[in-house]
């Protein structure tokens, strides 16, 4: 499966674009862990795949760079209130839930199996993560951590896509990956 084929079942998803990368051109800033501590979404320690329990920032740049290419996919919404925290949580909602339709058709399609979902938000596969329980996680295989934990810099992520990322006025985006 090429490029072109992905970015159009990409785009028949409703995302506004998807681009292929390499890895190597991923850049990971420590520093954004603090984000992630600061705990605005509320998942700090409270879910498997957010931090700390995720790994250290340089555990999870090992992950992604175990891997040589990285698919991003954007989607692009509009909002009423950029400062509503209900309204942009069901825009990023949306983001994941059309990006986990989307991998198991790009998979059976013939992108490798065998690879690492990075998401938008909180692994949000189980209704409560059985962390909260002291239980293991029922489903590792599927469980993605966000571009925060793993301290992605999508800024320059976007821009080594040649991607325009907004977050002013009305806009918002948002990106997921896929490493492989």
């Amino acid at each position: 499966m090429g490029t072109d084929e992905i970015k159009k079942l990409a785009l028949d998803a409703g995302f506004v674009n998807a681009a292929k990368i390499e890895t190597s051109e991923l850049v990971f800033v420590e520093e954004y862990r603090k984000f992630c501590e600061k705990n605005d979404c509320g998942n700090f320690g409270k879910n498997y795949a957010c931090p700390p329990s995720c790994g250290t920032p340089q555990e999870m740049k090992e992950k992604v760079l175990k891997y040589n290419n990285a698919f991003v996919f954007q989607s692009q919404s509009v909002v009423k209130n950029l400062y509503d925290n209900a309204e942009v949580a069901q825009v990023k909602k949306a983001h994941v839930k059309r990006m986990r339709d989307l991998l198991p058709i790009l998979k059976e399609s013939g992108l490798p199996k065998k690879g690492l979902s990075i998401m938008c938000g909180p692994c949000t596969l189980c209704k409560t993560c059985a962390i909260l329980e002291n239980k293991p996680c029922i489903n590792p295989e599927g469980q993605s951590s966000c571009v925060s934990a793993y301290c992605i810099d999508a800024s320059k992520m976007a821009k080594s896509c040649n991607m325009n990322i907004e977050w002013n006025g009305d806009t918002v985006s948002f990106f997921s990956l896929y490493v492989f």
